[in-house]
């Protein structure tokens, strides 16, 4: 699991960890929303009493703030796909030959793909950085 970070990736992570007093592991964007990658043991202490830490966040940031716990291998996919497209709902994620099939529902299936796919693409590349999934496909 290889996750390269660009500077501002770099800079929300201190600052989370200047909040939180909990270091992340990885962060990325999803649907203008920044999401913290910590270990499953700290998600609590990140998210803060009455998740006040989040709201200091998203006050400094000015985006939504989502903090999920890090996968510990393929077993954990689906917790961490629907913990990235909550509230959207799926069915079940099958894995096959490095291809990671999410089954929906008809009304659920367009908002998992977004305008113009790019949340598709942005929860592919999510997917291929964490498990080494190349292609998603929504059914």
């Amino acid at each position: 699991m290889k996750v390269k970070l660009d500077v501002r990736s770099i800079q929300y992570m201190n600052l989370f960890e200047r909040v939180t007093h909990v270091k992340s592991k990885y962060c990325f964007n999803y649907d203008s929303t920044i999401v913290f990658v910590v270990p499953k043991v700290l998600v609590s202490k990140a998210l803060g009493a009455g998740a006040k830490n989040i709201a200091k966040l998203e006050e400094n940031l000015h985006r939504k703030v989502r903090i999920i716990a890090n996968p510990t291998g393929i077993n954990d996919l689906e917790k961490f796909v629907k913990a990235i497209i909550f509230p959207i709902d799926f069915k079940k994620i099958v894995v096959e030959n490095n291809e990671a099939y999410i089954f929906s529902m008809p009304r659920t299936k367009a908002a998992i793909i977004g305008r113009n796919k790019t949340r598709l693409e942005a929860l592919s590349d999510i997917l291929e950085k964490f498990f080494g999934i190349k292609k998603v496909i929504v059914k």
